[in-house]
């Protein structure tokens, strides 16, 4: 979707909160199930670049449907403990549920703030928020709020959006044109989040580096992921604009859309593209 649809100040800290928690509670039941592997591959990624090992005790925030809680609960082993916390409520349910199938005794996850994570100062060995930053209102708060958790020494690891490849801009402008034109006049809403923060090194280095914390790194990465545009659309964050269209009009929109892919790849209605992903990592001070 073009930049200009989804991006918008956000003046009301309460109220993104509130949307971002309903919005991924509609969304969680295909929320990273459905034809895209980005969320997987960048998952394993950020607990490869946490360097998590046997027996650590690990917070993941924003945990979602735990693209990155079960690989840190494959790094931990059993003598670990892998908590996960999501402001979604409807998300946290669909988890915990994965893993009692799974038979994982050593996770939980519960509904929780990423601002104000409520566990004890110095709980964790390792700290991972997976595409959350950006969501939040008051990041440097949470960074603060991540570095009080850690214990003398331990890492935190995040993971944002890096700037977009070419593929991804023309995908982002040929759709996002195609489904302008069934989009309410302004086609915004005061609590859609700043998507766009953190997709350089220094933006997420800088205040890292402000917090004391130390050995602060950035790497950038890209997966190849084929994506079933338009269910993938309802499944996660850009739902939000979809549910903009109105319901009569929505038919229409999804045709259009699906022959805007089709300008780009084929088959219709599907299309390989390359995910740019920014991982930093930092350590407690000794």
């Amino acid at each position: 979707m073009s930049a200009a649809l989804i991006v918008a100040d956000m003046p009301n800290p309460a109220a993104q909160k509130a949307y971002i928690g309903r919005l991924f509670d509609r969304a969680a039941a295909s929320y990273d199930q459905v034809g895209h592997t980005l969320f997987g591959q960048a998952g394993a990624a950020l607990v490869a670049a946490a360097a998590l090992r046997p027996g650590e005790c690990v917070l993941d925030v924003g945990c979602g449907r735990g693209a990155s809680l079960f690989p840190a609960v494959e790094a931990v082993g059993a003598s670990g403990s892998v908590t996960g916390i999501d402001l979604a409520a409807a998300m946290v349910e669909a988890t915990r549920a994965d893993i009692a199938r799974r038979g994982i005794a050593n996770a939980s996850v519960a509904v929780g703030d990423a601002e104000s994570p409520p566990f004890r100062p110095h709980s964790f060995d390792a700290v991972l928020a997976g595409f959350v930053l950006f969501f939040l209102p008051h990041p440097a708060a949470a960074l603060g709020s991540f570095a009080g958790l850690l214990r003398p020494g331990g890492r935190l690891a995040l993971s944002t959006f890096a700037d977009p490849s070419v593929q991804e801009i023309a995908f982002a402008q040929t759709c996002g044109e195609a489904v302008a034109p069934y989009l309410p006049s302004p086609p915004m809403s005061d609590n859609r989040p700043p998507l766009q923060r953190f997709r350089t090194a220094e933006s997420v280095t800088r205040p890292l580096q402000a917090l004391g914390f130390v050995d602060v790194r950035s790497d950038r990465r890209d997966f190849d992921s084929p994506v079933q545009c338009w269910h993938w659309l309802w499944s996660g964050g850009l739902r939000g604009l979809v549910e903009l269209v109105p319901p009569d009009r929505r038919h229409d929109a999804r045709a259009a859309y699906i022959a805007a892919v089709g300008q780009l790849s084929r088959p219709a209605d599907s299309i390989a593209l390359t995910g740019s992903v920014r991982f930093t990592t930092a350590r407690s001070p000794s």
